[in-house]
């Protein structure tokens, strides 16, 4: 396959490291299956990532633009099946104090969170980044919500789809050179269909 790249036509971050303008990050070098998945690299929202599409036994898998324009969705057979990343803006957020409390607001409103939950913002070490770039998880107060039950079911997330789970990593993305932004990417215990070193995110 030929080493396919991904134009911008603007400034752009890479993960906290500056891109200068037409920068061309180069194709991922690993894929879930070389015989069945290819890489694509998609925009959405000033976003721009690499996703494959994969044909497997299981059905066709692939991570495309949602239709809401912020978004990138997985979809196994055209249907989603999760949200991988999401976009929110809040440009009257200043400081990330406020940044957080306003993406909390944001998610009891639209019906994600419940108003009382007992749920915490926490900094954690995602991965090496540059100093600018940090990463959260919105995660619950009791130290045993999220073990398994007796039943040996897996527990309802206290803090919604897009608080801490025990079966794959929810986190938001934030820097300070885009003081108004926070980036939601959702990793299942596997390796995603798409590769999250390669987000870029335009100012």
């Amino acid at each position: 396959m030929p080493k396919a790249t991904l134009s911008f036509l603007f400034g752009i971050v890479l993960l906290g490291m500056p891109i200068l303008t037409q920068a061309q990050p180069t194709i991922p070098d690993w894929q879930t299956d070389a015989d069945h998945c290819q890489w694509h690299g998609r925009q959405t929202d000033g976003l721009g990532l690499w996703t494959e599409t994969c044909r497997l036994p299981t059905g066709l898998w692939l991570v495309d633009r949602d239709q809401e324009p912020r978004a990138f969705v997985t979809r196994r057979n055209s249907v989603i099946v999760d949200m991988a990343v999401l976009s929110w803006r809040f440009s009257s957020a200043k400081g990330l104090g406020a940044l957080r409390e306003a993406l909390k607001e944001a998610l009891i409103e639209a019906g994600h969170l419940e108003a009382n939950a007992p749920c915490q913002w926490q900094t954690i070490a995602r991965r090496p980044a540059a100093r600018p770039t940090a990463f959260h998880v919105l995660s619950p107060t009791s130290p045993t919500a999220l073990k398994p039950q007796q039943s040996d079911e897996v527990p309802a997330p206290d803090c919604g789809p897009y608080g801490a789970s025990s079966h794959g990593l929810r986190y938001f993305m934030t820097d300070l050179r885009w003081p108004d932004r926070a980036i939601f990417l959702q990793e299942d215990q596997k390796r995603p269909l798409f590769d999250v070193d390669s987000l870029v995110v335009s100012p």
